[in-house]
């Protein structure tokens, strides 16, 4: 196995990586459906610009990339030979309304660099690289989170594709226009034997890493997330925006995350992720 390189050299390299990384974030973070804001829906023409920007700088990086079925971007390098299990890398593209240009970007972007940074080392490993740009992780443009990796994960009920935006598009009807995609949404799912791992690079979206003054953490546990569908009856007034005050409180009050308390939420009732108010 060729020696990764360990010299001031490559120190130099890794500067000039981090350089990269922030004006690639810039750059992706143009590709939006909002005018002085980022907005990057699922499956809409900034999504698609952003993952043509995205394949061009994984192909830079010596990965070979693909769309698969839910519109997740992967590129892959398939190390000392073909067909080697990979070491899958990456985050997601899509976004809230009005995000921060880190979250989900930062993973995929710096994944993108780390095998540029690896360079021909990549060719020699035991094991492939690849690294994935999910197309959904929000839930934002239809009532469905973390579409992209329930599909790789074999776990998304077909069912969901029915599901429609707030213009009435279905999602299968906005995958089938998104681009020349495999037609089979299962066929995005990975057979376990074909991955070593999964590792993401992700900001933190809270106080903790600042406060104690540290660079990086390690998960130990995530949250979970529900949806609850909330009809409003046709007398009521705007139940969805009542309901948002209300949970936004429930998340001042509940969720707030106190340093040093391993349950912020201990002791109290436990508020909804989302809730969508329909008709």
């Amino acid at each position: 196995m060729a020696r990764i390189e360990d010299s001031p050299a490559r120190m130099l390299r890794a500067g000039a990586a981090g350089s990269r990384i922030a004006e690639r974030l810039d750059r992706l973070a143009t590709h939006s459906a909002a005018e002085g804001a980022l907005t990057r829906l699922y499956l809409t023409g900034s999504h698609r610009a952003a993952a043509q920007t995205v394949a061009d700088w994984m192909a830079e990086a010596g990965l070979t990339t693909r769309m698969d079925a839910a519109g997740n971007l992967i590129g892959r390098r398939d190390g000392a030979r073909h067909g080697l299990p990979a070491l899958m890398l990456g985050s997601h593209l899509d976004t809230v309304r009005d995000a921060g240009r880190y979250d989900g970007a930062l993973g995929v972007i710096a994944a993108i660099e780390a095998v540029s940074l690896l360079g021909d080392a990549a060719d020699t490993l035991p094991f492939a690289l690849e690294v994935i740009a999910f197309g959904d992780e929000e839930g934002v443009r239809f009532p469905a989170a973390l579409t992209g990796s329930r599909a790789v994960a074999g776990t998304l009920d077909p069912s969901v594709l029915d599901v429609t935006d707030e213009d009435g598009i279905a999602m299968r009807d906005a995958l089938a226009t998104f681009g020349d995609l495999p037609p089979d949404i299962g066929s995005a799912a990975r057979r376990p034997d074909t991955l070593l791992g999964y590792l993401e690079l992700h900001i933190e979206q809270g106080p903790v890493l600042e406060a104690e003054e540290l660079p990086v953490g390690i998960v130990t546990a995530i949250a979970g997330a529900e949806r609850h569908v909330r009809r409003r009856p046709a007398s009521a007034p705007d139940t969805q925006f009542a309901a948002r005050g209300a949970l936004r409180a429930d998340r001042r009050q509940g969720l707030r995350p106190h340093l040093g308390q391993r349950d912020p939420g201990a002791g109290r009732h436990r508020p909804l992720d989302v809730l969508h108010a329909l008709p």
